[in-house]
């Protein structure tokens, strides 16, 4: 598990960071002799970002994993989290983390996919709302542009991979221009029946549908989750569904 975790972070490290604010970020202790020693600044900073950097790897990989239909690997990743001890130098935020912990662990308890979904949305704002406590706003790489529109399965699963990195930003970084970016992807009329079959014909005007009411309100994080989840859910029963 710690060795999964490492590596999950890692690859995340190669494309996201956190940065942190000076003014969110709580002075040493008193009496510690290093109020204003930038060594100290920069060390608790980078715990910071070591920290979030570690999570957000995780809740990435819970997507994915719950996008295959693995249900019981990600609750098993979800436990990570759930009980993953106090760091040092976290206390600040410590009411932020056990948010964090208790919607890892409505995870866990999930019997379905869809449940886990709308735990693993409600996991993303808390982590939003951590950030945003603690001053360390995520750092998504400039994406590239979507890729090609092709009247293929293989083309336009690329496009919605691409459109779900973009709601998590949208999510996890407060980033309403990445959110309507993934939106924009999903609104799309599908491909003919004759590619996908009458089952996931169904369930991509589903997702077109959602995608495209989405986009006519202003969400705030709540709805924004309950999106996330609905969309994510839909994903998954297309992917799992007879052609």
């Amino acid at each position: 598990m710690v060795r999964t975790t490492i590596v999950t972070m890692l690859c995340v490290l190669a494309g996201s960071a956190c940065t942190t604010s000076a003014d969110a970020t709580p002075s040493p202790a008193v009496g510690s002799g290093s109020a204003d020693a930038p060594g100290d600044r920069f060390a608790h900073d980078m715990l910071v970002r070591f920290h979030m950097h570690e999570n957000f790897g995780l809740a990435r990989a819970i997507e994915r994993l719950l996008l295959r239909g693995r249900l019981d690997e990600a609750r098993e990743l979800a436990r990570g989290l759930a009980i993953a001890p106090d760091e040092p130098g976290m206390s600040a935020w410590a009411k932020e983390t056990a948010r964090v912990r208790l919607r890892a662990a409505e995870l866990v308890t999930a019997k379905t996919v869809d449940q886990a979904f709308v735990a693993e949305s409600l996991l993303a704002i808390e982590c939003a709302g951590c950030h945003l406590a603690s001053g360390a706003s995520p750092e998504f790489a400039s994406p590239s542009a979507p890729p090609v529109d092709q009247p293929t399965v293989a083309a336009r699963m690329a496009r919605h991979l691409w459109a779900a990195d973009r709601l998590w930003e949208g999510m996890v970084g407060t980033a309403d221009d990445s959110w309507n970016a993934g939106l924009a992807i999903l609104a799309k009329p599908p491909l003919a029946a004759s590619e996908l079959g009458e089952a996931r014909t169904r369930l991509a005007r589903q997702l077109q549908r959602l995608a495209t009411d989405a986009q006519k309100i202003k969400s705030g994080d709540q709805a924004r989750a309950a999106t996330y989840a609905q969309l994510l859910t839909t994903c998954t029963a297309c992917h799992l569904a007879p052609r």
